[in-house]
């Protein structure tokens, strides 16, 4: 009974910091929010955040599953007369428009859900920046790239009909 006390008193606790703008509360409070993001299995959900009260920016630097981590399976039919399944493959341009898509998406959501949870509205800007982590092809080596960079202020990100 004490620990549930002394919980729920961290938790209230936390919640006084938030609500006076505390930026380390703010910034545990976005995690919180986009940790509680669903995603497929094979999204890494893996990011960093930062946070200026002075300029009152939020810095979300956010991992991105890689371009080899998709699935590329367009369907699987059942041949009867060989008992088998066949597998049909997306194009390779159908799965560059894929990622495409996925990228542009999971910023635009993040971005969305951190403004949408801002309820003491401490946050006027938010710089997302879009990170892959992959195997360069040329050299084998791992390499983290930056892939998508935007910045949103608030207002005017609010004002879309997404």
């Amino acid at each position: 009974m004490n620990k549930q006390k002394e919980r729920n008193d961290a938790i209230e606790n936390r919640k006084k910091q938030y609500l006076s703008k505390v930026p380390d509360a703010i910034i545990d409070y976005c995690d919180l929010v986009l940790s509680s993001s669903k995603y497929p299995d094979y999204f890494p959900q893996d990011f960093d955040l930062d946070y200026n009260p002075e300029t009152r920016i939020l810095i979300v630097s956010y991992f991105l599953p890689s371009f080899d981590a998709l699935p590329n399976i367009k369907e699987v039919k059942y041949v009867k007369s060989k008992d088998e399944l066949v597998e049909t493959y997306l194009s390779q341009s159908a799965l560059n428009k894929l990622y495409d898509s996925l990228v542009y998406q999971v910023s635009l959501r993040t971005i969305h859900e951190l403004y949408e949870a801002d309820v003491i509205t401490a946050i006027d800007s938010i710089v997302f920046n879009g990170w892959v982590k992959s195997i360069d092809k040329a050299t084998g080596q791992a390499v983290i790239a930056c892939i998508l960079s935007v910045q949103a202020n608030r207002q005017e990100f609010l004002s879309f009909n997404i």
